[in-house]
Parts: C-alpha cells; sequence; structure tokens
C-alpha cells in the first residue's frame, strides 16, 4: 500500500513515496525505491526534518505517522474490547441458566401451594357441611335436609381424601423428576445463547438434589365418619324426641279441648253451668299452646269449692238426704285433692299429678272418703248405726259421736235402713257425671288421663333432649378432633431445588476476531475456551399472585361445573370456593365464611342442642387457629453460589458434584437439552402431567389438574 506525500518548502516541493506494503495504491506495481532517493538535496540536512519543518511545524509525514498509529491503537483496542466482552458473555449465559433452574423450581412450588391449598379449603368445606348437617339432625323437623347436608359435607371429605392420594401421589412423581426438569430447563436456556461463532454448553444443579418433602399432609385419615356415625345418632335421639314431642302436644290438646271447647260441653262450659263460675274464675283458653294442665287444675279448685258450698238438698226424702251428703263430701274431697295437686312443668322437669276423682265403689275406697270418720252416728235398737244426716228419719237414738264408711264393712257400724249412707251411695254421687258427656268429672276424667300420657311424652322427650346433649358433647369432641388433624403447620415444601440451583456454564475456544475489526490495522485473533459458574435461589414476590392463581383455579373449576350443582351442594361449593379463594394472606376470614354458612339455616335455631352445636362449631374454626398461607408466587433470584452451596453442606463436596454432573455433559448445548429432556419425559410420560383430579362435589365432574412441562424441555 503506498500514499503518495508531499515535502518540502512551498518553493521547493519533491514528491516522495513512503513504502507500506510495496503495494503502488494507484498502479498496483511494485516499486522498490532507496530511500536515500527520497532524500531532498540539502546541505544542513536533519533525520528529523521528515517529520519537523524547518520553520518549526510538523509536515505531512508526521502527520500520517500519527493519523497511522491512532487508526492502529483504535483497532487494536475495539478488538481487545471485542475479545473481552465476548469472553464476559459466558458469565451472562451462567447467570440466565441458574435462573432458568430455580424458574422449574418456582412452577413446582406453585403447584404444590395450589394443591395444598385445595387439601385444606375442601377439608373445612366438608367439616363445615357436616357440622351444619349435625345442627339439622338435632332439629327434628330437618332430618331430610340434614341427611342430604351430610351427604354433601362427607362427599367433599371423600373427594378431598381421593385428592390428597392423587396429588401426594402426582407430587411425589413430579418431584422426582424436577432436578432433571431444572438441568433440562437450563441445558436448554444454555443452548438457546449459543451461536455459530460461540457454542455454550452447560446446566444448573438444583441442591438439594433430592426432595426433603414430607407428604403424609395430604393423607391425614380424615374422613367425618365418626361425625356421619353421630348425626345418625343425633337423628335417633332427635326422631324420639319428635315423637314424644308430637304425643305430648295430642295428650295435651285433648286435654284442653275437654276443658275448654264444648263437645258437646267441657269443664268450663259446666262450670258456668252448675257452678256459676265465670270471668276469672272460669276463663277460656284459645289454643292449646297457651294452656296448661294447671289451668284446669285451678278451675276445678274453684269449681269444687263453689258446689261443696252451695250444695244442699234438693227435697225431704232420705234418698235426697243422702245423694246431697254423699255430693257433699265428694266435693270437698275433689276440693282438697285439687289443692294438693301438683302440675309442674320446666325445660327439664315435668311433674303431673292430677287425682283421679272416684266414681265406683272400689275407687271410693282407696281414697279417704272410705276411711274419714266424717258420718253421724246413732246408737239404735240393733246397734249403732250410721247416716248420711242426723236430719234421717232413721236417726231415732242418742248421737254417738262419727264413724267412717269403712266401719259399716268391717261391722263396728250399721248401715242405717232409712238413708242407706255406705261406700255404693258415695260413689254414685260422682258416677253419672263420670260417665256421660254431660258431667263435669266426664271432662275431667278426660283431662286426667291425657296428663298421664302428657308426663310419659315429657319424660320421654326430655331424656331424648338429654341424650341429644350427650352426642352433641361427642360430637364436639370428634368435631374438634377433626380440626386438629386441619389445623396443623402447613407444609414446609423442600423440592429438589429449594436451597437453589448452582449453573455452571462452558464456551468452546475457536470463535475469531471479525474482519471488520482486523485486516489492514490489526491482526485476527481466536477466544480461547472459558467457563463461569452462577446460582439462583427463590425469593417470595410482594404481589397478590397467589390469590390470582387460586381465583383463576376456582374460575375454571366453577366454568366446567356448569350448572349442575344445586341446594346445599351448591351452598357448600360456594364455602369452599370462598375458603380456596382466600387460603392465602386472608385467611383468617374462614370462621366468617363457615359462620355465615351455618347461619343460613338461623331460622331453625330454636333447639337448644342445635344451638350448643352451631356455637361449637363456630368456636373450633376460631381456636383452630388457622395461620395465613403464604401463597406469594417465588420469584428466581441471582445470589452467591456460596451460599447455595453452603446450604447444602460442605461447599468444596457439593462442588465436586457439580464438576462431575456438568462433566457428564455432552460436548453439544443442544444434545444436552434432549438427553435431560428426554429423562424427564420419561419419567412423567410426556410434556403434559396430570398432578391429580378435582371432583366437584354434586355433579361427578372431574377437572384434572395438569401441568405442561414442555416449556421448561426447550428444543427437546
Amino acid at each position: 500500500m503506498r500514499i503518495g506525500l508531499v515535502f518540502g518548502s512551498k518553493a521547493d516541493k519533491v514528491p516522495v513515496a513512503i513504502d507500506m506494503h510495496s503495494v503502488d495504491i494507484n498502479s498496483n506495481k511494485n516499486i522498490k525505491q532507496n530511500a536515500s532517493q527520497c532524500v531532498p538535496p540539502s546541505t544542513g540536512y536533519s533525520p528529523l526534518s521528515i517529520f519537523i519543518h524547518d520553520e518549526g511545524g510538523y509536515t505531512t509525514v508526521a502527520m500520517a505517522v500519527a493519523l497511522l498509529v491512532s487508526l492502529v491503537l483504535v483497532f487494536g483496542a475495539a478488538s481487545a474490547a471485542w475479545s473481552t466482552s465476548r469472553a464476559s458473555e459466558v458469565q451472562e449465559v451462567a447467570d440466565a441458566t441458574a435462573l432458568a433452574g430455580a424458574n422449574a423450581v418456582s412452577g413446582f412450588t406453585t403447584v404444590a401451594q395450589v394443591s395444598d391449598a385445595i387439601v385444606l379449603s375442601m377439608g373445612l368445606a366438608g367439616l363445615a357441611t357436616i357440622g351444619t348437617g349435625l345442627i339439622l339432625s338435632a332439629l327434628p323437623i330437618t332430618h331430610a335436609a340434614a341427611i342430604e347436608t351430610i351427604n354433601v359435607g362427607r362427599s367433599i371429605l371423600d373427594l378431598r381424601r381421593n385428592f390428597a392420594k392423587s396429588a401426594a401421589t402426582g407430587l411425589q412423581k413430579l418431584e422426582k423428576a424436577l432436578p432433571a426438569l431444572v438441568m433440562a430447563n437450563a441445558a436448554s436456556c444454555t443452548s438457546a445463547n449459543s451461536t455459530q461463532q460461540l457454542r455454550y454448553v452447560g446446566t444448573a444443579i438444583p441442591f438439594p438434589l433430592t426432595s426433603e418433602t414430607d407428604y403424609s399432609f395430604l393423607d391425614d385419615g380424615l374422613s367425618g365418619e365418626e361425625l356421619e356415625n353421630n348425626a345418625k345418632k343425633l337423628q335417633d335421639a332427635s326422631e324420639r324426641k319428635k315423637d314424644a314431642m308430637e304425643r305430648a302436644d295430642a295428650a295435651k290438646e285433648k286435654a284442653w279441648r275437654a276443658d275448654c271447647v264444648d263437645n258437646p260441653h267441657c269443664m268450663r262450659s259446666r262450670a258456668q253451668t252448675l257452678a256459676g263460675l265465670s270471668g276469672a274464675h272460669n276463663p277460656n283458653y284459645a289454643s292449646f299452646k297457651e294452656w296448661r294442665f294447671d289451668y284446669a287444675r285451678i278451675r276445678s279448685l274453684n269449681y269444687y269449692r263453689t258446689r261443696a258450698a252451695s250444695e244442699h238438698p234438693h227435697g225431704s226424702s232420705a234418698e235426697e238426704l243422702t245423694r246431697s251428703a254423699a255430693r257433699k263430701q265428694f266435693y270437698r274431697f275433689a276440693a282438697r285433692e285439687m289443692e294438693k295437686a301438683k302440675c309442674i312443668e320446666k325445660s327439664d322437669y315435668v311433674e303431673m299429678q292430677l287425682p283421679e276423682l272416684p266414681h265406683t265403689a272400689a275407687m271410693v275406697r282407696a281414697t279417704s272418703l272410705y276411711t274419714d270418720s266424717i258420718w253421724p252416728c246413732t246408737d239404735e235398737e240393733e246397734g249403732r248405726t250410721l247416716h248420711s244426716s242426723l236430719a234421717c228419719l232413721g236417726a231415732t237414738g242418742s248421737y254417738s259421736g262419727t264413724a267412717s264408711l269403712a266401719d259399716i264393712d268391717s261391722g263396728a257400724v250399721r248401715c242405717c235402713p232409712k238413708c242407706g249412707m255406705n261406700v255404693q251411695a258415695q260413689a254414685s254421687a260422682a258416677s253419672a257425671s263420670t260417665n256421660i258427656n254431660n258431667g263435669y268429672e266426664h271432662y275431667w276424667r278426660i283431662v286426667v288421663e291425657a296428663s298421664r300420657d302428657y308426663l310419659g311424652a315429657k319424660n320421654d322427650e326430655i331424656a331424648a333432649e338429654k341424650e341429644l346433649e350427650g352426642i352433641s358433647e361427642e360430637s364436639d369432641d370428634l368435631f374438634q378432633k377433626a380440626m386438629d388433624i386441619l389445623a396443623v403447620e402447613r407444609p414446609d415444601f423442600v423440592p429438589a431445588g429449594a436451597w437453589g440451583c448452582v449453573a455452571v456454564v462452558m464456551r468452546d475456544a475457536g470463535s475469531v476476531t471479525p474482519a471488520e475489526l482486523t485486516g489492514a490495522f490489526s491482526p485476527g485473533a481466536k477466544l480461547p475456551a472459558g467457563a463461569a459458574i452462577s446460582a439462583a435461589t427463590l425469593a417470595p414476590e410482594d404481589s397478590s399472585g397467589g390469590s390470582t392463581v387460586l381465583s383463576q383455579l376456582l374460575s375454571g373449576i366453577e366454568s366446567q361445573a356448569g350448572f349442575g350443582v344445586a341446594g346445599i351442594a351448591q351452598s357448600a361449593l360456594a364455602l369452599w370456593g370462598k375458603l380456596l379463594v382466600d387460603y392465602g394472606s386472608a385467611f383468617e376470614a374462614a370462621q366468617s365464611h363457615v359462620d355465615g354458612f351455618l347461619n343460613d339455616a338461623g331460622w331453625l335455631m330454636g333447639e337448644k342442642v342445635a344451638q350448643s352445636i352451631k356455637k361449637m362449631i363456630s368456636s373450633t374454626v376460631k381456636s383452630a387457629g388457622f395461620e395465613p398461607a403464604d401463597m406469594r408466587a417465588r420469584k428466581p433470584v441471582l445470589v452467591h453460589s456460596q451460599e447455595v452451596l453452603d446450604k447444602a453442606g460442605d461447599g468444596r463436596e457439593q462442588f465436586g458434584i457439580v464438576r462431575e454432573i456438568v462433566q457428564k455433559l455432552p460436548n453439544s448445548g443442544d444434545a444436552a437439552a434432549q438427553v435431560l429432556a428426554r429423562e424427564v419425559a420419561s419419567q412423567l410420560g410426556g410434556p403434559i402431567f396430570t398432578v391429580a383430579e378435582i371432583e366437584i362435589p354434586g355433579t361427578g365432574v372431574k377437572i384434572p389438574l395438569t401441568i405442561d412441562v414442555s416449556k421448561y424441555l426447550g428444543g427437546g
């Protein structure tokens, strides 16, 4: 290459040629000239005169040389910068490789968290549904709904158990393939960064290399069978209670009708007609719900007191005197019996002692009417004689005190042949009014008989209530036991790569400096082989990513479930959805969601046991203390490789493992990725892997929870 230059003064310009590569730029002919031929004749010649003008300035030659040197330096520096840049790119590729490996671990962690969310939320939803069934089981009128509700709750727990088992199997299988998945994704990333000039090979090694996760929490044995059995006991006891209540109501209504409803008469109307009772002494009650047995007792007390006070003979015959005397004694006796009678009704205690008034001789003999010495006697020629009254025509002898009807039967006194006062006469005082439907005693007898039926039914009801309370306490213990199973500490997933992934990337030698940077000013060069190490681990993102994942999951479930869910199953599914979405940072709202579900049966809360069960369920859920699960997405971040190796144990030993694995990789990045991809596909059975299936309660619809690992397999 030859460049023509002019040296000398303005008046003495001599063309001079400087030989660079012995090539004439104009003629391309070789020019061989002696250096002396280029020197102008001068008597005061200096070697520097070609660079410094005699007038003190730089010559054109000096400027050309400076320019050439600068160009050489510029192109040399550019070539060096290119080489340095290409040499440092291996570190960038190593960083990307480490992040790619950790990204596969992040995907697995998300799947594991979602599975745990499904298991816990389904367990709580199932228990809350069975708990509602327990409440309904304690209510006699809602047994059909209770059975349906419990069946839905059991089905949820059964589906949960099936999902948990399949999820445990699926996650363990996926986790077993995770090391190969990590390395395949990392190797694919390394290969993707290769060019025709620069080829990279490498991968990322997860630490720990094998899983340390305990999946026993997914198979906790929660079935709800014991709660279902208790619900059946509650139903049996509440059925007995219902039957007892119905019998009690029937007996009470029967007594109320005898007391207040004419058919053709009743105690109220007969008391008004026979004794003239009215107003507060003889009230009417419009419904048996507001009526009490004691009201009939008080009415009867008023009636018999009034009848006893107003009783008198309606004639002077001995027979009429006897009937009147017998009636008077009967009324007095009945009034005393009404005073002693008891009608106590409490929620847990009923005592009913209403007297059965005597209307036969046998019944009279069983009362004080037979044994009380209340009848006047006289001494007659035939012996001491008992009369109904001293006004009796047969009472001609002297008065000799009183005697009882029992004395007649024992022979201590004789029955007056005129008045005929004896047991049969006393029994006849109430016989007719008891045995015909226009007598007061006829309706009183109905009340007494009904009171006995009522007492038996109420005792059965109280016994059933106590049994319900006992079963409720058992249910409390069983529910607490079930909640304890659910409320265990949430699992700590430690899959392969949980501590981090260490990447090693190697670069082949042979990359040549681009021609644009070499040639005239700089010689070409080849990059030597190189290697770099990097590491990445997972760090939680401060975002709602976890809740978003669960919300999207629920939306998918609801869309596939369609309109096949109704009734209690629909309510249970809605509860599960709320619990699932709030599994993350807002899971402390579990109690409010469960309370809302239980309150749907609020109009049925009148029963004591039902209220107790509801309160128990609510307080148990609250006391379970569910810790909000950390559902934040795990994002890969770069860290110092020594941090990951130190977590795994002896850093040098772990680094030796890394070196051994990397050395076994094929020389080609694509080949390494393909080998690892085939290993993943072999372990998972393909790029699309089903971890578990979620069955929607009440529909039979099964939704597979699948993951597509093809993006981690790159070109493989």
